[in-house]
């Protein structure tokens, strides 16, 4: 809250301002500033002359003339010292809705969000996001210690049972650091249930296998153990989990096409398992019965449907030799002929130039999908993105006010010869956005030149031939580009091109074609009207008109 009583500018001496909500509190927060405190702050619209009540305040609350004067300063150290870290977002959002809430509204509404989820600061980083690196190290050293524990040489060392017991510690700490910051409604039920449940798993695994090796005193002759081991191997996928990191963005969208693409993937090795299990089905029937084939040495890979399909699939894959080293096909065609060189023509193509190939076109383009699909799947998931959005636009919005603003002064000798976009020169208020804002090509293609704008663009994921944007945001050709022309642009080019667009031309050219037609009936209904009216003049002679020009009926003006 503020109070409207008069004093001077606060000074870094008093304590810290801060606000509160509810209740107010009566511990002493703000003393009115002496003479001779902070120099620095003499400048303000008020001087330097500190008049009015010294008199300290036991309120929580921020005199209006301090509040307004931190306000409208571009000192960005100023509100760091009278406010702290703590309360610098609030402060930032306070600003936000005060000196820029028409710039909130006009972005707000072309992107469709509430101008509260806008003009409130940002949330802050949830701290599970900065131990996945940490977690993703210890992931690969548990790796890389199972790797050394199958070697020879290394898995009779004592030290190994110490360096699980280590990794087990560990994964408690973490599942139940998750627990505290997620809640346990959260952790079990939430975004990432799976994976907890995952890390649930491992953890049960790895500390029977703790309990096995202690028990055992062995882990190269007890299979079981060998295989809680391998399942511990397997916590080696939780590592991307760190791929959602922005450097990681190429890898994360590899990794979420080859898991949308799992489901394709079983569908053709369900396809692939019932074409080889009828072909397996009469070569054990034929060949596999055959004589010759046992004089040949060649019964056991003919001898059952699964050992025929394994067979047809390692011919079919290239790798057709038998146990002594021959071509199986080979052998199979001096023994059998003909019949055998048509049958297994046909399966060779039916296999590997159609299932094969149709099973990676068909894979390739639902993985392709798949990645490119939004990672938006909820609510609140397609709720914080758009406000990212928003926060973007208005960020580049910023830009580019402050660049024609700077440009618009560049005539003045005094002013500087090349556009600034640090903070202190984009901080601005509502005046600065107005209708007259006209975004030439030139100040277009100077703004995007700067690296902070190049990254608010990718961020927006902006096409990269950014120097041909300004002719297809400029749709009505007059050369300069308006404020809300500007965002409405840029939010329709961001992203990739999808059918609805294909759709939405479809539709706006279909709509006026249908004016058109429309604007032709009315031609030729008023060319009808008109016909009609003139209809009675066309009987009317060419003597009636000269005597009525006799009797002076009808008088005719000539003008040299």
């Amino acid at each position: 809250m503020a109070s409207e009583e008069a004093t001077p500018p606060a000074t870094c001496s008093s304590s810290r301002m801060r606000f509160f909500s509810g209740t107010m509190h009566v511990t002493q927060v703000w003393h009115w500033p002496q003479e001779g405190d902070d120099k620095s702050h003499q400048g303000s619209r008020e001087g330097a002359a500190l008049e009015g009540d010294r008199t300290k305040s036991n309120m929580n609350a921020v005199p209006l003339k301090p509040l307004m004067d931190i306000l409208v300063r571009k000192d960005k150290e100023l509100p760091k010292k009278v406010f702290g870290h703590g309360m610098m977002a609030q402060f930032q959002a306070m600003k936000e809705i005060l000196l820029a809430g028409d710039t909130n509204r006009l972005v707000a509404e072309l992107t469709f969000v509430r101008i509260n989820d806008l003009a409130a600061p940002p949330e802050k980083i949830h701290p599970l996001i900065f131990i996945e690196p940490f977690v993703a190290v210890l992931i690969i050293a548990n790796g890389i210690m199972i790797g050394f524990q199958t070697d020879p040489s290394y898995e009779d060392w004592s030290g190994w049972i110490y360096l699980e017991v280590i990794f087990a510690v560990v994964l408690i700490i973490e599942c139940c650091f998750r627990v505290h910051l997620s809640g346990i409604k959260n952790y079990f039920c939430g975004t990432d249930w799976a994976w907890n449940y995952f890390d649930l798993f491992l953890l049960l695994t790895g500390m029977t296998d703790i309990v096995v090796e202690v028990a055992v005193q062995t882990q190269s002759d007890f299979f079981g153990a060998s295989l809680l081991r391998f399942c511990r191997l397997i916590r080696l996928v939780r590592v991307v989990k760190v791929f959602r990191l922005k450097y990681m963005k190429e890898l994360r969208l590899m990794v979420k096409g080859l898991v949308g693409g799992f489901r394709t993937l079983f569908l053709s090795f369900a396809l692939l398992f019932a074409v080889l299990y009828v072909i397996a089905g009469f070569a054990t029937m034929t060949i596999g019965r055959d004589k010759l084939v046992a004089e040949m040495g060649l019964t056991g890979h003919f001898q059952n449907i699964p050992s025929s399909m394994f067979t047809a699939f390692r011919c079919f894959s290239g790798e057709c030799f038998a146990a002594s080293g021959l071509p199986i096909a080979a052998v199979l065609e001096e023994s059998h002929g003909l019949p055998f060189v048509l049958g297994y023509v046909v399966c060779y193509m039916l296999v590997s130039l159609g299932i094969y190939n149709v099973i990676l076109a068909v894979y390739v383009d639902i993985t392709m999908r798949a990645a490119k699909e939004s990672e938006a799947v909820t609510a609140e998931q397609h709720s914080r993105e758009s406000i990212r959005i928003a926060r973007t636009t208005r960020e580049l919005l910023k830009k580019f006010a402050a660049a024609y603003r700077q440009f618009q002064d560049l005539d003045e000798p005094t002013t500087k010869k090349s556009l600034d976009f640090s903070p202190m020169e984009s901080n601005f208020t509502d005046e600065d956005i107005h209708g007259h804002i006209a975004i030439t090509k030139e100040l277009f293609l100077l703004v995007i030149q700067d690296q902070s704008v190049q990254f608010l663009m990718d961020e927006l994921e902006l096409p990269h031939d950014r120097a041909n944007l300004f002719e297809i945001i400029d749709a009505d050709g007059s050369g300069t580009l308006h404020v809300t022309e500007l965002v409405q642009g840029l939010l329709k080019i961001r992203g990739e091109v999808k059918k609805s667009d294909a759709v939405a031309t479809l539709l706006a050219t279909k709509a006026i074609q249908n004016q058109l037609v429309e604007i032709k009936a009315e031609e030729r209904e008023f060319q009808s009207t008109v016909l009609k009216l003139l209809q009675p003049w066309r009987y009317f002679r060419v003597e009636e008109y000269g005597k009525l020009l006799v009797s002076g009926a009808v008088h005719v003006d000539v003008c040299f």
